[in-house]
């Protein structure tokens, strides 16, 4: 009888312990540090990545991409915002106003693309998106470029240090999808009017 007794109870635990093995495996997250050594910037992807909370529960590549375009969403509506903002209260430098209107419309054209996706990302969708990132680093636009020639200033220096965060998750997000979907480089049909138009200079009324 108390061998039996015996029996049972290792039969117990080790039905226990196998339990909590495959419970473990089953929530055992993606490797975010493994996979961000992959895109082009390693340690700004894990920082920002980790500090996501959604990152928890990512079990591969595909949801880690998923969220790398999400985040990239929110740091460029956070570049756009700020320059909004800024605009309102520098109206009457006609050039660091030009500067922060023509970064806003550009990064705010790209968060448009990247929230289509958002909630909703299947392969079309990540193709898409990385179509539109691929032909976003070919292009030479950037807030870099359009606020070249403005004198510098705490605004100016804020507004690009956002912008320049904003790119790098671009950059990653693109690594991500491209190590999600391996055929995301496959041409995407019908595919809308993705970069923003460069526009002629802007040239504002000087007050009186």
């Amino acid at each position: 009888m108390a061998t039996h007794r015996s029996s049972m109870s290792q039969l117990a635990l080790a039905s226990s312990l196998l339990l909590l093995l495959l419970l473990q495996s089953a929530s055992a997250g993606v490797d975010v540090k493994a996979l961000c050594a992959k895109t082009p910037h390693p340690i700004f992807c894990t920082t920002t990545l980790t500090a996501d909370k959604d990152t928890l529960s990512a079990k591969d590549v595909h949801a880690l991409a998923e969220i790398a375009i999400q985040t990239a969403a929110r740091l460029g509506a956070a570049v756009g915002n700020y320059a909004r903002r800024q605009m309102d209260l520098v109206k009457d430098d006609n050039v660091l106003w030009q500067c922060l209107d023509e970064c806003a419309h550009d990064v705010e054209d790209a968060v448009s693309h990247l929230d289509d996706a958002e909630g909703e990302v299947d392969d079309k969708h990540f193709n898409e998106v990385a179509a539109y990132l691929k032909l976003s680093e070919e292009d030479t636009w950037s807030c870099d470029e359009t606020c070249r020639d403005t004198p510098p200033s705490p605004t100016k220096t804020n507004v690009l240090a956002k912008n320049n965060d904003f790119e790098k998750m671009m950059n990653v997000t693109n690594a991500l999808i491209k190590l999600s979907c391996p055929g995301f480089a496959k041409p995407v049909t019908d595919m809308p009017d993705m970069l923003p138009l460069h526009k002629p200079p802007m040239v504002l009324p000087h007050k009186p």
